[in-house]
């Protein structure tokens, strides 16, 4: 009766281990969609724009060509007003929606786009280089980074973060 039962064991760790194995040897051999689609964009990260914003003129829509750039779009018009439409705690960092007066939240911010980096199949940074009229953690001035994953077909800013080495 022991026999069988480690019989059994023996062949199911077998026959996972295999599984593991087919799984790990298809996500290796097939190419990553998400991958191709950042190297689709780069070309975006390297053109010689300025996207500039003010509170009293934020749009809804967004003009740019890319999903990514979009995202960081909607990033910025939330963080200058979080009262802005389609703003809302579960698409971005919860930083961005404290509302404290030593914060200074600004209401200009403008920045140039620097490049794109992917960090792994569903991880994107995209660097900007931004200056604003406010403090805001110190994240509208200098190097700043949107950290983007996926959300459904598009994408969204999952972090934002910045860095003094403008050599990043």
């Amino acid at each position: 009766m022991l026999k069988k039962i480690l019989s059994g064991l023996l062949v199911m760790a077998l026959i996972g281990g295999a599984i593991f194995y087919i799984m790990q040897r298809k996500n290796i051999s097939q190419p990553d969609k998400v991958s191709e689609n950042v190297a689709q964009n780069q070309d975006i990260a390297i053109e010689d724009m300025v996207f500039e914003y003010k509170k009293g003129k934020l749009k809804t829509d967004c003009k740019q060509d890319s999903k990514m750039l979009c995202a960081v779009d909607f990033a910025v018009k939330c963080t200058i007003n979080p009262e802005f439409e389609g703003c809302k705690e579960s698409k971005l960092p919860k930083f961005i929606f404290m509302s404290d007066e030593s914060l200074k939240r600004p209401t200009e911010i403008s920045y140039k786009l620097h490049k794109m980096k992917p960090i792994a199949a569903d991880l994107i940074e995209v660097h900007t280089d931004s200056t604003c009229n406010g403090n805001w953690f110190g994240l509208c001035q200098g190097r700043v980074i949107y950290v983007l994953v996926p959300d459904n077909d598009s994408w969204r800013v999952k972090d934002i973060y910045a860095i003094e080495d403008r050599n990043v």
